[in-house]
Formats: structure tokens, C-alpha cells, sequence
């Protein structure tokens, strides 16, 4: 008898037979061409293959379903519902962010910070008070002592917000406290839920209303504008 790789069971009538014959010469069974070790080979590119054609897919998938869940601060920022000194106010923040990015030199950046102080001054007139504008909590926490710190994004560039400690807010008093009919409110509120706001900027020499951060480049690209919340509503 010849070596045992030459020589195979029949998977009908278990005799043994030449792994070269097409079919068993002791019951005529077919005998498949094809060893484990090929179907396995097989089954392994046929899954790659699958694996290719479904990625982009599921990518795909997966991206729409974030969009869904993330809330939509730019759908909030250009609603034609804005109320018009909003819709003037984040038009400034946007046209200047832009213009920041592309400025050549600090020379230029600075001179654009003074054109959009100017802008925004006359977008407000000589009243700070705002009623009604839409925006999104991006930020809802608290003080070591109670107080409550809120944020609200107006659009993806622009925010209004408290200050975020009682030390920074001895002289602006914007920080919520608690048992207040606005604190109240709060409480059932959560970053992420689409609000009308009401209350105040407060004026400032460098921008024309105080903006909090630490640098031009945060204060031209993404600014945050300290407001005093009066009234918070869901929308």
C-alpha cells in the first residue's frame, strides 16, 4: 500500500480511496476535489472580502447615527426663528473668526479685534439686555459652594456663560444661586438641551462686551461672552 497522504476515507461508504479518483470505485460516490485545508482557505478570503465590502457601510452608519444623536448647535444657529439682534450678533462672531484665521501677522489681528469691538457695539446699541436668543447648554455644574455655572452655545463658535468660580465672579455676581427661581429651573435641565435665554452682556473696552478668554486667538476664534442669566427656558 502506498503512502497514507496518497490514499483518503470515502465520506459515503468509509473505504478507502485514491485521493486522485473523482469518485469511489466501491460505491461510485463523487468525491470532492477539494481538501479541509482549501474549503477553510476559501472561507477565509470569502469573509475578508465580505469584511471590505461592509466596512464602508457600516462607517457610513455609523457616522449618520452620531449625527442624530449629537444635538444640532448649527441647526440652533441658523433657524430663521433667531431673533434679528442675534442673527446680527453671531454674524459679527462669525465674519471675524473667519478673518482672524487668515490675517497675516498679529498686526492684522489686532486691528480686526477693534473693527469687530466697533461691530458689536453697534450690533447692541446702547442696550447690553438680550431676550429670547436660542442656543444649546454646553456646560451645567456647579461651584464648590452651590452656586450653579451655565453655558450656552449660540452657535459652533460662539458662546455666552457665567463665570466658572467665585473668585473671577466677585465683581460681575453672574453665578446662579441656588433656591432661586432660575436655579429651580435648572434642575431639570441637561447639557445638550436646546434653550431660550434671557439677560445681559456686560460692556468692555477691549471687545465691547467682556469676553472671558485668556488669548486674542480665543478670544477672536471661539469666544465666550460673559452673560448674566435672568430667565432659561426649554425649548
Amino acid at each position: 500500500m502506498g503512502s497514507d497522504s496518497l490514499w483518503a476515507d470515502c465520506g459515503t461508504c468509509g473505504k478507502q480511496i485514491s485521493i486522485s479518483a473523482r469518485s469511489c470505485p466501491h460505491c461510485g460516490a463523487r468525491r470532492s476535489r477539494f481538501g479541509i485545508g482549501k474549503w477553510i482557505g476559501g472561507g477565509v478570503i470569502a469573509i475578508f472580502v465580505l469584511a471590505v465590502i461592509a466596512g464602508p457601510d457600516t462607517s457610513e452608519r455609523r457616522q449618520t447615527d452620531t449625527s442624530k444623536t449629537e444635538p444640532s448647535i448649527a441647526a440652533a444657529a441658523t433657524a430663521s426663528s433667531l431673533p434679528e439682534q442675534q442673527s446680527r450678533f453671531l454674524s459679527i462672531t462669525a465674519g471675524y473668526s473667519d478673518r482672524f484665521r487668515s490675517a497675516a501677522n498679529e498686526l492684522q489681528q489686532s486691528a480686526l479685534r477693534d473693527e469687530r469691538r466697533v461691530a458689536l457695539v453697534k450690533a447692541l446699541g446702547s442696550q447690553h439686555g438680550v431676550n429670547g436668543w436660542i442656543g444649546t447648554i454646553s456646560r451645567l455644574e456647579t461651584t464648590s459652594d452651590g452656586k450653579a455655572i451655565l453655558a450656552v452655545r449660540l452657535s459652533p463658535n460662539t458662546e455666552i456663560a457665567t463665570w466658572n468660580n467665585g473668585l473671577s465672579d466677585i465683581v460681575n455676581a453672574t453665578l446662579i444661586d441656588k433656591g432661586t427661581p432660575l436655579y429651580n429651573a435648572l434642575l431639570t435641565m441637561s447639557v445638550g438641551d436646546t434653550v431660550a435665554v434671557s439677560g445681559s452682556l456686560h460692556p468692555s473696552d477691549a471687545d465691547g462686551v467682556k469676553e472671558t478668554s485668556l488669548t486674542i486667538r480665543g478670544s477672536m476664534s471661539e469666544p465666550e461672552f460673559l452673560f448674566h442669566f435672568q430667565d432659561v427656558s426649554k425649548q
